[in-house]
């Protein structure tokens, strides 16, 4: 359970904060910026941060999975949500809410990066263990 944050307001700016990112041989399949994380900010409860897939990201065969639940919220671009359950055009404006547990990723099928809000109902991004799911 996610302890309750005691402390004050907190405003974080993406241009203050290091990219990271997930990448292969063949390429950048995602990057991101980590904006609330309680190992890195005076903050809890939460987990959030900003991502971009670029038009040609490389595209993981499957998916991956972690026990925090997951919220997308579409910035901009469009993409696709690839699902256990099947595939899901997303625009911007849309949210996502991905259970724990679930098989998910998100690629870019538009013309221009597709960039998302993430949150994790967790204290730290450090919470998050991936779990990659192969073919």
């Amino acid at each position: 359970m996610p302890e309750k944050s005691t402390n004050k307001p907190l405003v974080r700016r993406i241009e203050d904060i290091e990219e990271e990112n997930w990448s292969t041989d063949d390429g950048l399949i995602v990057r991101w910026w980590t904006l609330l994380s309680k190992d890195r900010t005076p903050s809890a409860g939460l987990t959030a941060g900003i991502a971009e897939i670029p038009i040609d990201a490389v595209v993981p065969e499957r998916g991956h999975s972690h026990d925090q639940n997951e919220l997308y919220f579409i910035l901009d671009g469009e993409g696709t949500l690839h699902t256990q359950t099947g595939k899901k055009q997303v625009v911007k404006g849309d949210t996502i809410f991905l259970p724990g547990g679930a098989e998910h990723h998100i690629t870019n099928s538009g013309m221009e990066i597709l960039r998302l809000l993430y949150v994790f109902d967790t204290d730290s991004f450090n919470d998050v263990k991936y779990v990659s799911h192969s073919s």
